[in-house]
């Protein structure tokens, strides 16, 4: 076979192997991010799966900033990987795993990973208030579907506090990270404690089914811990607040 036509074959396959290989950056990047973003060594190569859609179009690729993100950190709670490694470890592991994940979709803003890690863990799909003269109100806290949400709220942590009950503490995460963002939001601990009281002070005259719960209070004091040590240490876990670390 001649030599020159040899060489110019090599040169277009040379060609295509590259220009294949950089479209497949293009269009894939969030696994080649996970990959080379990871700086974390406490979490395990296990943890770092990716959550891509599989289908041709994503439909949260045109939802708003926020709700992508959201949805995002939602479709990885979702995830039966995160459910078996939570199981195999521990839901220590796992809450600092649903905060880390959060930071790589919000390429490390605090604020951001803050707010979405409280959408994504709230474990009611609608909140009902009871208002006067007019009745019981309810609204949506989350928009997936009854068997998506089930499946969030089972894979949910539930040993948050470090003294232990039988019963979950799967509701305390949102209390835990919604005091955690105002804290940091307002780098003051007086302000978050405040809110956090007019909360709890609601949920028991205004929302149905809602009661004063102490642990709810220790979950809210926890969270101010991490929101503010967040402001001299973005490397701070949650653990590191709620297990004292």
């Amino acid at each position: 076979m001649n030599s020159k036509f040899l060489i110019e074959l090599r040169r277009k396959r040379f060609f295509i192997f590259h220009v294949s290989f950089f479209i497949f950056l293009i269009f894939h990047p969030s696994s080649f991010i996970l990959s080379q973003e990871k700086d974390s060594t406490w979490l395990n190569d296990d943890w770092y799966y990716s959550t891509e859609d599989s289908s041709f179009i994503d439909p949260t690729d045109f939802l708003p900033p926020l709700l992508k993100d959201e949805a995002h950190l939602k479709r990885y709670l979702r995830d039966d990987r995160f459910y078996e490694l939570r199981r195999t470890y521990d839901d220590t592991l796992a809450v600092d795993a649903i905060f880390d994940r959060a930071m790589l979709i919000a390429d490390g803003d605090v604020k951001h990973a803050l707010l979405i890690s409280i959408l994504a863990v709230m474990d009611h799909k609608r909140l009902g208030l009871k208002i006067p003269i007019i009745g019981s109100v309810y609204f949506p806290l989350t928009f997936e579907n009854d068997s998506l949400f089930r499946l969030r709220r089972t894979h949910l942590p539930k040993k948050i506090l470090s003294n232990v009950q039988k019963a979950s503490d799967k509701d305390k995460l949102q209390h835990f990270f919604g005091s955690a963002y105002i804290a940091y939001a307002t780098r003051s601990n007086s302000f978050a404690e405040m809110i956090g009281d007019l909360f709890e002070l609601g949920e028991d005259r205004f929302v149905l089914g809602g009661k004063d719960d102490p642990r709810d209070k220790q979950a809210n004091a926890k969270g101010r811990e991490f929101g503010l040590r967040l402001l001299k240490d973005e490397n701070v876990l949650p653990s590191d607040a709620l297990w004292g670390k």
